[in-house]
């Protein structure tokens, strides 16, 4: 993918100073990135990366969980990250890099835990699954995958609304992703004990709380 255009959030430059309203207002943010924090069981965590950060809504919900926790957010978009730079007071606690997915810029057995929301329907089937394996190398033994994105819809007509995002993000990066595939790529990549934790239906389609363990 390193030859390939980046998707920004939603796919158009000048539709990122929208984003944070519409996931708020659209998408119940604070409903299911809390839902994917309260899936977080490592103890006393003390490193911890959200890829595809955005904005970083979901990075400072995880530095005010865990406080003693260096966290890491971790987006190509060089816009979205000076957006969360800009909104970043965290004392030094947070930090933003601009970074892809699938070749992120950390040692092995680095992280006690890894993140990501809204963010792998953006990429390639094969993109997800570099971007789980590169997740795999970079979490600690023991460590856990926590992914919210969209998921296998729950009903007719979650299927029918998410077609709005499939025509806004594109088909091929997201079809994958109403095939509830997300889940076996994880286990592709090596984790283990991966779960669907909680389906929840928004205005646009349904979203899945993942979760995966690197044994």
């Amino acid at each position: 993918m390193e030859n390939q255009t980046y998707i920004p959030a939603l796919k158009y430059n000048w539709l990122t100073k929208f984003y944070d309203g519409l996931i708020e207002n659209f998408l119940r943010e604070n409903f299911f990135k809390t839902a994917l924090l309260n899936q977080a069981t490592v103890p006393n965590p003390k490193s911890i990366i959200d890829i595809g950060s955005g904005t970083g809504t979901l990075t400072f919900m995880l530095n005010n969980k865990f406080p003693d926790a260096i966290v890491t957010g971790i987006d190509g978009d060089e816009n979205i990250i000076r957006i969360a730079n800009q909104k970043n007071n965290s004392l030094g606690k947070v930090s933003f890099q601009q970074g892809m997915s699938y070749n992120l810029p950390f040692d092995e057995n680095n992280a006690d835990i890894i993140t990501s929301s809204l963010m792998l329907h953006h990429l390639t089937d094969a993109d997800k699954l570099k971007t789980l394996k590169e997740c795999f190398r970079v979490i600690k033994p023991k460590g856990e995958m926590l992914i919210a994105d969209w998921g296998k819809a729950s009903n007719p007509l979650m299927r029918l609304l998410f077609y709005i995002v499939q025509f806004l993000d594109g088909f091929e990066t997201t079809t994958s992703n109403t095939k509830g595939m997300v889940a076996e790529y994880m286990k592709q990549a090596g984790f283990a004990n991966v779960t669907v934790c909680q389906k929840i239906d928004t205005v646009l389609g349904t979203i899945d709380i993942y979760k995966g363990i690197k044994q």
